[in-house]
């Protein structure tokens, strides 16, 4: 089973590439498969909501697990980080930017909240009889499978197709399409000008949030060591802050660090507003050429 996880569109087209996808496979697509295909591309109905699309998913799942007397066990990812401190992307932005500096005492509570959640899925299959564990996983793909061909594959999150699927092939050539399509380039250069209005001279995504990655990370290894020690001494990751663990002078070295984070990410999201959302056009492109891959 190869699975791609939609983290948004440019990074799905990241993580199929790196799936090392081979093209057709050969093979005829099944019934199933084909319904699927026929929506490749398919845009999402005006005023749907992913999550009560998803939750709907989820039931049709579980129904379809029922019909061949197994309980469905729900979704083999943990929520987002986003999806964890129940906010909107809207409101993560506003409060965290994008995250890479403003969530280091974040990062440990949630490890464990989704170590949490797989253990308590694999405890509970481990807990099925013997002959229900061997049918459970191709059930589940097969009911999978059943619910893209229903609902379309899902806004985020990952989508899990058998090894030899016809339609790798029509998701490996539309982001190879999509990645050399002089639309994407032009959409990264407006974008590129309008951060530039507002002081910032980044070419691409990568321009913008790479730097602040790296500089964090002296802050996230200080975190790790100097907590540790007040762990050690009876307190817990979850209710250690950095302020709890910082000195003064690293404190303000990260809070400086911080505000330009959330300066630029401030700036990220005017340009989203003016229209130059370079993912948003990449889903729009990459659907383009997944609809005329399925019609040809």
């Amino acid at each position: 089973m190869r699975a791609f996880r939609l983290l948004g569109p440019l990074a799905a087209a990241a993580v199929l590439a790196a799936a090392g996808c081979s093209g057709d496979t050969g093979r005829e697509p099944t019934a199933v498969e084909q319904s699927i295909i026929d929506r490749l591309g398919e845009a999402p109905g005006e005023g749907t909501d992913p999550a009560e699309t998803e939750a709907a998913r989820n039931g049709f799942v579980a129904e379809c697990m029922a019909e061949a007397e197994l309980e469905y066990l729900g979704p083999a990812e943990a929520p987002s980080l986003i999806e964890w401190l129940g906010l909107t992307a809207e409101e993560f932005a506003a409060e965290y930017g994008f995250g890479h500096t403003t969530t280091i005492d974040l990062a440990n509570p949630y490890d464990a909240f989704v170590y949490a959640t797989v253990e308590d899925r694999r405890a509970a299959f481990d807990a099925l009889p013997a002959d229900d564990r061997e049918r459970y996983r191709p059930r589940e793909l097969e009911c999978l499978e059943r619910s893209y061909a229903e609902f379309g594959f899902p806004a985020n999150g990952s989508v899990y197709l058998p090894d030899d699927s016809p339609i790798h092939a029509y998701t490996e050539q539309a982001a190879a399409a999509t990645a050399d399509d002089p639309r994407l380039a032009e959409a990264t250069r407006a974008w590129s000008d309008c951060m530039a209005e507002q002081g910032y001279d980044f070419a691409n995504r990568d321009d913008m949030g790479l730097p602040l990655q790296e500089e964090v990370q002296p802050f996230i290894e200080a975190y790790g060591t100097q907590g540790q020690a007040l762990v050690d001494a009876g307190r817990t990751w979850e209710d250690l802050r950095v302020a709890d663990v910082l000195d003064a002078g690293q404190l303000a070295a990260l809070e400086a660090l911080q505000q330009r984070e959330l300066a630029v990410s401030a700036a990220h999201g005017h340009c989203i507003d003016q229209g130059h959302d370079t993912d948003a056009v990449y889903s729009e492109v990459y659907d383009e050429h997944l609809a005329e891959l399925a019609e040809s």
